[in-house]
């Protein structure tokens, strides 16, 4: 575990992904996050999102995915997570709408990053996109990870992070 946690933004479908499974990259990085690695922001529509996710329609065969379960998880969420107030709208996604609230709270915290498996944020860091291309030369710190992607990163922190303490060790 590195001394600063990574700050991000999870998409609702790495929450989904979390209560649905007990394993998998996103359930690892919530563990991350649970640990301390990493210092989450959410708000108060990402909170009304997941809320909505038992009432889905592709989500109505999962018989232990229940509105209880769904509480139950927000608020281990709530104290796990910063609560932080709706962010501006600094980039407009018309791709996606929903979408954009993720990346303007990942900027308005300073987060600079979005944890997500949904192809139309991914698709914001591919040199193709032309929305990718703006929001990236306005906010080139910006990046969106996957999960496992979002693991590897921590991975790489820590082991620069213990490197860098063996070289200040006589």
């Amino acid at each position: 575990m590195s001394d600063e946690a990574q700050a991000a933004v999870f998409d609702c479908n790495v929450y989904l992904q979390v209560m649905l499974r007990g394993s998998g990259a996103a359930h690892a990085c919530w563990q991350r996050a649970v640990a301390g690695d990493a210092h989450l922001y959410v708000t108060s529509f990402i909170i009304a999102e997941i809320r909505r996710l038992p009432d889905h329609h592709d989500l109505r065969r999962f018989s232990k995915f229940t509105h209880d379960r769904v509480e139950r998880f927000v608020e281990e969420l709530l104290e796990v997570a910063t609560l932080a107030s709706e962010p501006p709208a600094l980039f407009d996604y018309a791709r996606d709408p929903d979408d954009a609230h993720y990346v303007n709270l990942a900027i308005a915290t300073g987060a600079m990053l979005v944890v997500s498996n949904d192809k139309d944020l991914l698709d914001l860091m591919s040199e193709v996109s032309a929305d990718g291309r703006a929001v990236r030369e306005r906010y080139p710190g910006l990046r969106v990870l996957t999960p496992a992607q979002f693991l590897e990163s921590l991975q790489h922190r820590d082991s620069g992070d213990w490197n860098r303490q063996d070289e200040a060790e006589p």
